[in-house]
């Protein structure tokens, strides 16, 4: 994968992705300088709207196509209300790390192999869940090796990647239905797509407003957003998780999980087990 990056001013952000799109561009995401902040229930961020930020366009094809497309970019991007410089551009290839969960499992690009571990492959198009961050990996270690998922249903809520979702399903489960508010479709059903997978659902929409997008009973809940959220989801979960069933909480920081403990277990809900790694921590409840 080829990523071709752009630096410009915050004020032509949407203006720029409004305009390629136009133009069948749509593999498009952006970064932007961030001041980190600290809050109950973990980091949050403030967008430093007066710096430049890198808007990132990746490419899926060959070297050989890649050579037309950038310059299919560079007449779109001199237009006038645009007018990107040239000096702006930085063309780089794109190497997704691969990621060794443990022993047995490695996420990595479909084109690389590895022997003596089953590879999840993986492309990342900006959406939330690489593998990278600790959550993500411990609750990918809980899934592929700890959970009983055979033959169970599983709702993953705010999805991203699908990553969660791709694994649950690697390891037996029986359906998946994969949420997020945000439209993360195309990239849920590519990975998926990517490990033969046909039994995960994407779902996009705030399954909250509309409970018609959702309004199955599921064996796990899978829920990685964060504490706040998690609270907010409660009476949700509980009342779409079957009898019997459990809920798998993380994105959540050590310093407010009794908080969100009591908060789920005041749902009817008992702990089962706790995962931490550095401040990010894990949790199991029935």
């Amino acid at each position: 994968m080829f990523i071709i990056s752009y630096k410009l001013p915050y004020e032509k952000l949407d203006a720029t992705i409004e305009l390629l799109a136009i133009n069948d561009i749509y593999n498009v995401f952006y970064e932007n300088p961030l001041e980190i902040t600290t809050d109950d229930y973990g980091y949050g961020y403030l967008e430093k709207k007066d710096e430049d930020i890198i808007l990132k366009v990746a490419f899926e094809e060959g070297k050989e196509e890649l050579e037309k497309f950038k310059e299919k970019l560079k007449d779109i991007l001199k237009m006038d209300y645009i007018n990107i410089e040239e000096n702006n551009y930085d063309y780089t290839t794109y190497d997704f790390p691969a990621i060794h969960i443990d022993d047995n499992y490695v996420i990595a690009s479909p084109d690389e192999e590895f022997d003596g571990k089953t590879k999840i492959n993986f492309i990342s198009q900006g959406a939330f869940g690489t593998g990278l961050h600790e959550t993500t990996q411990d609750i990918l270690k809980l899934i592929l090796n700890k959970l009983n998922l055979k033959e169970k249903s599983v709702l993953d809520i705010g999805t991203g990647s699908g990553i969660l979702s791709i694994a649950a399903s690697i390891s037996g489960a029986s359906k998946v239905t994969a949420v997020d508010i945000r439209d993360v479709y195309d990239e849920v059903m590519l990975n998926a797509s990517l490990n033969n997978l046909d039994n995960i659902k994407s779902v996009v929409g705030n399954i909250l407003d509309d409970e018609t997008l959702v309004n199955e009973t599921f064996d796990w809940i899978f829920i990685n957003i964060g504490g706040e959220e998690t609270k907010m989801f409660m009476k949700y979960i509980k009342e779409h998780l079957k009898s019997g069933g459990n809920i798998l909480v993380s994105g959540l920081v050590e310093w407010s999980f009794d908080e969100v403990k009591e908060n789920v277990e005041s749902y009817g809900f008992k702990l089962i087990s706790k995962h931490q790694t550095n401040e990010w921590v894990t949790a199991i409840f029935n």
